[in-house]
């Protein structure tokens, strides 16, 4: 049996009476501390380091370069609407655990939460993208790092955001803040700096933008072309659902959930537009195209003895990404913990810190695993339509939990045809990669998904448990000292009890 939390009592001076402080995760997320980690979960350290596939994709056209960039950020504002809906209406943590269930059912919850948990490799290349910039500056040119040093230095940076985010949830949102407005500024000063460029008459610069839609690039680029280009800009938006997870954790979820995501959305946007203009103010076509890091490679034309400043700004934004992706990948764990859906040990936090502690130490182990493991392009490969199937079940669910749960409070309405869009355009980009790639990846993803509905059935449906499983969680809670949460259930199981 769970030890029973150790709860604060208070007592009430009108009455006297003593009241229990209910357990749960505290409410740490306002308006700003929101957007700050939607921006924080958009921006990594792609556009500093290789922002070369959507221009490549489009046949180096930059006018249809920018205007893919200005599609991706409207197609992500779209689905962040939606789940804007869900977040306001379920106020329930976890994302897509809590949707899928209440729309399709467990299984299929199920199904997306420990695909979502255990095969999540991006992590690990992100951290040592970090380690490679932080070591790079000493070694000479064209020596890399040693790969040992890379991996010993991407663990230990896990172990310190690990550590942060299981001893105090505000320093943590703290250092997202932070971290949020260097990853603003940064992009400032690449936009500033080319734009400074072309306004002194760059030549480069002014042939790029005079030629934005030259003829040459346009004949040979193809519909296909165009939905690569857009389905790679896609991922640098991947982060607003940040929010939708956490939704227990923010203070006046139906203002704050809407407004921050839709504010960080658009800075990002812009943000990202105007730093592809400075790139383009300042380095050729081929040049951004040649380029492994087109930040470093725009900083040493542009910043010159400063050009230092760019390797930090990838190390520092690198850091704010993932301890926003370690933050809200916990709570999909925690989610899943207490609904069934994942092992017991996970659906609690810590007596003193708030902080789903069980959860962040798995999302160590795994991502150590992949660390370790080295390269795990083929992973990524195999779910890179992940994002978009997600999308458009999510974005159906809208529709659906409308008819199945029509008097759900909904303080945030998205237009009808925005989720109908998206389901559209969903199904054409998960279809793409097979039709233009087609690879024994995909076989290997379907296989995954299998598996896991044959672990549904034996977990959830037919609940085989390992043989001294509840000693195990029961040790691990008392060396945790964890204990579950006062939660009361899923606002749409409210509803379904009351009709």
């Amino acid at each position: 049996m769970s030890q029973s939390p150790t709860r604060s009592i208070k007592c009430d001076p009108t009455n006297g009476e003593v009241k229990r402080e209910k357990f749960e995760l505290k409410k740490n997320f306002g308006f700003w501390s929101g957007v700050a980690t939607v921006v924080g979960g958009l921006v990594g350290s792609g556009i500093f380091v290789s922002p070369v596939g959507v221009l490549k994709s489009v046949n180096g056209s930059i006018g249809v370069c920018l205007l893919v960039w200005v599609g991706s950020g409207l197609i992500a504002m779209m689905s962040a609407l939606c789940y804007c809906e869900l977040g306001a209406s379920l106020r329930t943590s976890g994302g897509e655990v809590t949707s899928f269930h209440a729309a399709y059912g467990p299984a299929l919850s199920f199904m997306f939460v420990w695909s979502r948990v255990l095969i999540n490799p991006g992590n690990a290349a992100t951290l040592q993208v970090f380690a490679s910039y932080l070591l790079s500056p000493l070694y000479s040119d064209g020596c890399a790092p040693p790969d040992s040093a890379i991996k010993l230095i991407a663990i230990l940076l896990l172990c310190f955001l690990i550590y942060l985010n299981c001893v105090s949830v505000k320093k943590t949102v703290n250092f997202e803040i932070a971290f949020s407005i260097i990853k603003l500024l940064a992009m400032a000063l690449i936009a500033t700096g080319g734009i400074v460029w072309l306004a002194l008459g760059n030549d480069i610069g002014k042939n790029n933008f005079q030629n934005g839609f030259e003829p040459g690039p346009l004949a040979a680029l193809t519909a296909w072309d165009v939905g690569m280009a857009i389905y790679q800009g896609n991922f640098a938006y991947s982060g607003y659902r940040f929010l939708f997870i956490i939704c227990e954790e923010i203070k006046n979820v139906k203002k704050n959930l809407p407004r921050a995501t839709i504010t960080a959305l658009f800075l990002v946007m812009m943000m990202y537009i105007l730093v592809n203009v400075g790139y383009l103010s300042v380095l050729t076509v081929d040049e951004i195209i040649s380029s492994k890091a087109v930040a470093v490679t725009f900083g040493k034309k542009v910043l010159g003895p400063m050009a230092f400043l760019i390797p930090l700004i990838v190390c520092l934004s690198t850091m704010g990404n993932q301890n926003g992706i370690l933050l809200v990948t916990a709570r999909l764990s925690f989610a899943a913990g207490r609904s069934g859906l994942m092992p017991r040990i996970l659906s609690m936090i810590h007596v003193k810190y708030f902080s789903p502690i069980p959860a962040l130490l798995l999302d160590f182990l795994l991502v150590s695993f992949f660390i370790l493991l080295g390269d795990a392009k083929t992973l990524i490969d195999a779910f890179s339509f992940f994002e978009w199937t997600v999308t458009g079940l999510n974005a159906a669910s809208v529709l659906i939990l409308r008819r199945k749960f029509p008097y759900l409070d909904r303080p945030y309405r998205v237009p009808t045809v925005i989720p109908i869009l998206l389901v559209c355009l969903s199904i054409y980009f998960v279809v793409l990669p097979f039709l233009r790639r087609p690879s024994f990846v995909f076989v290997f993803a379907v296989i995954f998904y299998i598996l896991t509905l044959i672990g549904y059935y034996l977990y959830v449906v037919k609940k085989l448990r390992l043989p001294g499983s509840r000693r195990a969680t029961i040790f691990l809670q008392k060396l945790l000292q964890c204990a579950e949460t006062d939660w009361d259930g899923n606002e749409f199981e409210k509803e379904e009890k009351q009709l």
